[in-house]
This record gives structure tokens, sequence and C-alpha cells, in this order.
């Protein structure tokens, strides 16, 4: 509703002076911050789709997903949003590149994803509900 009401004030507004191309200029910088925000939004509902249907041995939304890396350390995750976190393991937000790759996956399988330090692979070495 407030994009729509910030589309339709800059498409009423021709020229003026600094003051009012500053406004414009704020207009816009809300309009971006807005779309930002609805975008995140497209994401987390996307992810959250695809994470509905899972049995006990899938990883989706509210699951605690044990992880085995390469140098043979585990780690246990929960995968979910920040602020759904459990106090006893890190939360993994769907949305990140380790979360979209987890998703869907079953324990026992394997998959590599795009890390800062490149590709990594990682398996599944359990789920469990969080």
């Amino acid at each position: 509703m407030r994009r729509a009401e910030l589309l339709a004030e800059q498409g009423s507004e021709t020229g003026g002076d600094l003051v009012d191309q500053a406004g414009v200029a704020a207009q816009q910088i809300e309009i971006e911050s807005i779309d930002r925000r609805l975008s995140r939004i497209r994401d987390l509902l996307s992810a959250t789709t695809i994470a509905t249907a899972i049995d006990k041995d899938t990883v989706g939304l509210g699951t605690k997903v044990t992880l085995r890396f390469d140098d043979g350390s585990t780690e246990t995750y929960q995968v979910g949003l920040i602020e759904e976190q459990d106090d006893e393991v890190v939360a993994l937000t769907p949305t990140s590149p380790l979360g979209q790759a987890l998703i869907g996956q079953r324990k026992g399988g394997q998959i590599t994803y795009a890390a800062p330090a490149g590709q990594l692979t990682v398996e599944i070495v359990g789920v469990a509900a969080a």
C-alpha cells in the first residue's frame, strides 16, 4: 500500500526546485527498500513451500540437521529463521547457500554448495524435528 502511494506521488510531481527533487529521491529510496523487503518475503515463502511436504528423514524448515564436513568434523544446525533459533544450535536460514542446498535433501545424502571459500561438500548424517 505504501509503495503504491509513493509511486502515485512520484508520478504527480514534475520539475520543481532542489527540495522537490530531494523529496523524489527519498521516495525512490523508500520504494527500493520496500522492494527489497518484498523480495526477501517472496524468498522465504518459496522456501516454506518447498519444505512443507517432508518426512522424518528430509531436511525442511524447523528441522535440526547434523552435517559432516570434508575434514570429518560435524555440526548441528536448525533450519529456519534466526528469530526461531533454539539456544542449543545455530540457526541456518533457508535462503543462505547452504540452507538452499539442504532443503528437501534426505539423511545420508551429500550436497555441494557455494561457500565464500569456494565449493564445499557436506554429508547429511542426521535429521530431526526441532
